[in-house]
């Protein structure tokens, strides 16, 4: 996939913006970490390889603060589901 891009400046920095598509097929969104590397005058965006480490200091330390669904947990059975 490839696409033109017109960059933006805003302060000492020059702003690349990534369209939906291609941040999707990264899977990468708002805040997220990319590796910039340039071979020539070829520019390569990539998401940042996260350590164990850095992945565990991003986690919610208590299993109170982790995000979960459990609203399946009081649903009733629908069809023929052994219980």
């Amino acid at each position: 996939m490839s696409c033109t891009a017109i960059l933006r400046q805003s302060g000492g920095s020059i702003i690349l913006s990534i369209p939906k598509a291609i941040a999707s097929t990264l899977a990468v969104e708002a805040g997220s970490v990319v590796e910039l590397m340039v071979e020539g005058r070829t520019l390569t965006v990539s998401p940042a390889r996260r350590t164990l480490s850095d992945r565990l200091a991003a986690s919610p330390a208590t299993p109170a603060a982790w995000s979960r669904d459990e609203t399946w947990l009081e649903d009733e059975p629908t069809g023929r589901e052994l219980l």
